[in-house]
């Protein structure tokens, strides 16, 4: 995806060309000072994805995008929960907090990639493709795991334990946070606390799913959702 940075702030600008490098498939394209040079490089090609910083001087991100008929997918950036409704009737991506961390900046990006791939792939009548990895905090490291290797996830209070083919993961995420994060079609919520991975289920019996890592049990309220997903991805 072409991205271009719209930030008055250097070191801010820095943060995030540094994070841009740092993922597979992203290319910066510009970087703008403010929103003129911004609707200037929009004119000029065609960008995917903007970074878009709120406070800015003269026109603020907000009334820039305002005048936008067909912008690019949007990732605010800012040091103010304050314009979180506004950025929700814009159909922004995402709503980046300052400081960025590189693990909330890289869901940010999937998501948007996700939804640029979604609508290329109606356009061209192709299939999606599918991210095949996501970066994790633990032990105060990113991890990068394929999603390939994830066999099923437990949520325990406030932090879940990724089990992987290769072991045990635990970060600090909620079960709400990796539903959003994994791709809708390899990976289904089977109970309050249980995620699992189509891949890796071997047979459902009754209320309980079979994996190499051991049973899970199903939820009655996943239930319904749990054959619906199965019947669907046998089409």
């Amino acid at each position: 995806m072409k991205c271009i940075i719209v930030e008055d702030e250097i070191p801010a600008q820095n943060i995030l060309e540094r994070y841009i490098q740092q993922i597979d498939g992203l290319t910066l394209s510009a970087k703008c000072y403010n929103a003129i040079q911004a609707l200037n490089i929009l004119q000029q090609m065609k960008i995917d994805l903007m970074f878009l910083d709120v406070q800015m001087p003269e026109i603020n991100g907000l009334q820039m995008l305002q005048q936008l008929r067909h912008p690019p997918k949007v990732i605010l950036t800012t040091a103010f929960d304050e314009y979180a409704l506004a950025a929700y009737e814009l159909d922004v991506i995402d709503y980046l907090l300052k400081p960025i961390s590189f693990e909330r900046f890289a869901r940010a990006v999937l998501k948007a990639s996700r939804i640029v791939d979604e609508q290329n792939a109606t356009g061209s009548g192709k299939a999606t493709t599918s991210p095949t990895y996501v970066f994790l905090k633990a032990d105060r490291k990113l991890h990068k795991v394929f999603l390939s290797d994830i066999v099923y996830i437990e949520g325990l209070s406030n932090y879940l334990k990724i089990h992987t083919t290769n072991g045990l993961l635990v970060v600090r995420e909620t079960m709400s946070d990796m539903e959003t994060l994994l791709p809708s079609d390899q990976f289904v919520r089977v109970h309050k606390s249980y995620i699992v991975s189509i891949n890796h289920v071997q047979y459902v019996e009754g209320n309980s799913i079979s994996t190499a890592k051991g049973i899970l049990p199903v939820g009655e309220h996943w239930r319904p959702h749990l054959y619906e997903f199965i019947q669907h991805n046998q089409r």
